[in-house]
């Protein structure tokens, strides 16, 4: 299993490959996110009614723990 987060100025609900996965954010802490080793599409809708500035990014996830995930970033387009 590989894992990453998704950092953004605000909080948004996370999707991998067209499936949801859950809020970026749970208790005030970043959520960490698992999925398999690979290329993947991650995408983020915010909650508050913003716009990411690239709603989907295809990325590789590899070589990471729970202690170290991927960093995902997201921001709000202007």
């Amino acid at each position: 299993m590989e894992f990453f987060n998704v950092p953004c100025p605000g909080r948004g609900e996370v999707w991998i490959d067209k499936s949801y996965q859950g809020p970026n954010v749970r208790h005030d802490r970043l959520f960490v996110f698992q999925c398999g080793e690979g290329m993947h599409n991650i995408s983020m809708q915010c909650l508050i009614g913003k716009q990411c500035q690239i709603p989907i990014q295809q990325i590789s996830i590899t070589d990471t723990d729970p202690i170290g995930p991927l960093e995902v970033p997201f921001t709000c387009a202007p």
